[in-house]
C-alpha cells in the first residue's frame, strides 16, 4: 500500500526534526546563529501570515511602526530560529554546559518557597529560550513540570517532549491530565512552569492586555488556588553574546477574597502586568507567531493608556511601585 499524503507528511517532518538534532549537537553556537539569523530573515519574507500576526502584536506593544518596529519583526524571526537550535542542543548538552550557558539571577527568592515545603508556580512570556531557561532553573534549585502546547502528530510531540526532558525536566501537554499532573508537582515540592501570554486552552478571561482586551490564561492563578503555592515570576532574554539570562522575581502578595472569579480575575491582572513589563523590554524576543489580539485597534476600556510613539505600552518599574527591581 502506497503512504498517504498524511503520513508522507508526517514522515518528511519527523526526519527534519531529526536531522535538526543532529546538526544542533555538532554545529557550535558561533557558527550557527549568524546562519540561522540569515534564514529568520528568509522566513520572514516568505511567511506571509506569521509576518502579518508578528506586525500586528507588536504594533500594539509599540503603539505604531516606525523604525523600532521593523527591527522587532526581524528579530522575532530570527529569535525563534535560534531558540530552536537551543532546544536541539540540549541532549548534547550537560548539566554543565547548560548552567553555564544560562545566567541565573534571583534565584534565592526560591529558597524560603521551597523549605516550606509547598513548591512554586512560576510563570513567563514566550520571550527567548523559556524550555532551556527552565532547564537551568530546575538543575540549579528542584525539579519540575513545563507546561507545553501538544503539537500534531503525536510522533512529534513525543520526539520534543524526548528532547526538552532530556536532562530530567518533565513535560505535560494541554489536556485532560494537567491539572492532576500540576498538582503533583506542587505535592512534590517541585516547580511547576507555566508560558502564559496565550489562551491555547480556550478556558482563559478577558482582560487588557497592553491597553486592548484579549482572553488570557487562568493557570498560575487557579493552580495557586487549589494548592496554596505561591505564583513567582520568571524572565529569560538572549544576551548580546548569545547566551541566556534567567531571572526569578519576586512573588506576588495576592490578597484573596475567597470569590473565585474575583480572586481569579485579580491574580490574572496581576500576572498580566508582569508579562507585559518583559515583553515590553525584549519585543524582538517575544516569539508569539499567532495573532494575540484578533484586530488591532483602541485599548480596552478601563486600560492605562498607551504611551508615546514607538514607546513599549507596558507599565514601567516605577508604575509597578518597584516591581521591576527584580531583575
Amino acid at each position: 500500500m502506497l503512504p498517504t499524503a498524511s503520513s508522507a507528511r508526517v514522515s518528511v517532518t519527523l526526519a527534519a526534526y531529526r536531522l535538526a538534532l543532529g546538526l544542533s549537537a555538532r554545529v557550535p553556537p558561533v557558527v550557527a546563529y549568524p546562519l540561522l539569523d540569515r534564514v529568520g530573515d528568509l522566513v520572514r519574507l516568505s511567511a506571509h501570515g506569521a509576518r502579518a500576526a508578528v506586525e500586528a502584536n507588536l504594533e500594539q506593544v509599540l503603539v505604531r511602526r516606525d523604525h523600532r518596529h521593523a527591527w522587532a519583526v526581524r528579530g522575532v524571526f530570527r529569535h525563534t530560529l535560534r531558540n530552536y537550535y537551543d532546544t536541539f542542543r540540549l541532549p548534547a548538552m550537560s548539566d554543565t554546559d547548560i548552567l553555564n550557558f544560562v545566567e541565573l539571577q534571583g534565584t534565592e527568592r526560591l529558597d524560603p518557597i521551597l523549605a516550606r515545603g509547598t513548591g512554586a508556580i512560576l510563570f513567563s512570556a514566550h520571550v527567548s529560550s523559556v524550555v532551556v531557561g527552565a532547564q537551568a532553573l530546575a538543575l540549579a534549585k528542584r525539579g519540575g513540570t513545563v507546561v507545553v502546547e501538544p503539537v500534531e502528530p503525536p510522533e512529534l510531540l513525543d520526539l520534543m517532549m524526548r528532547v526538552r526532558g532530556s536532562h530530567g525536566l518533565r513535560f505535560t501537554p494541554l489536556g485532560p491530565r494537567l491539572a492532576v499532573d500540576l498538582s503533583a508537582t506542587i505535592g512534590r515540592n517541585e516547580l511547576a512552569f507555566l508560558v502564559v501570554d496565550r489562551d491555547l486552552g480556550g478556558n482563559g478571561i478577558a482582560c487588557a492586555f497592553f491597553d486592548r482586551e484579549t482572553r488570557l490564561p487562568v493557570g498560575p492563578a487557579l493552580l495557586s488556588i487549589r494548592t496554596g503555592a505561591p505564583i513567582v515570576p520568571t524572565y529569560v532574554s538572549r544576551r548580546r553574546d548569545g547566551r541566556l539570562t534567567g531571572v526569578v522575581g519576586e512573588p506576588l502578595t495576592i490578597e484573596r477574597t475567597g470569590n473565585l472569579r474575583a480572586d481569579l480575575i485579580q491574580i490574572t491582572r496581576r500576572v498580566t502586568s508582569r508579562l507585559e513589563y518583559h515583553i515590553a523590554r525584549h519585543p524582538e524576543q517575544w516569539t508569539v507567531l499567532q495573532r494575540v489580539w484578533d484586530v488591532v485597534g483602541p485599548g480596552a476600556e478601563g486600560s492605562r493608556g498607551g504611551g508615546g510613539a514607538g514607546e513599549p505600552r507596558g507599565p514601567t518599574p516605577t508604575e509597578r511601585g518597584g516591581e521591576g527591581r527584580s531583575w
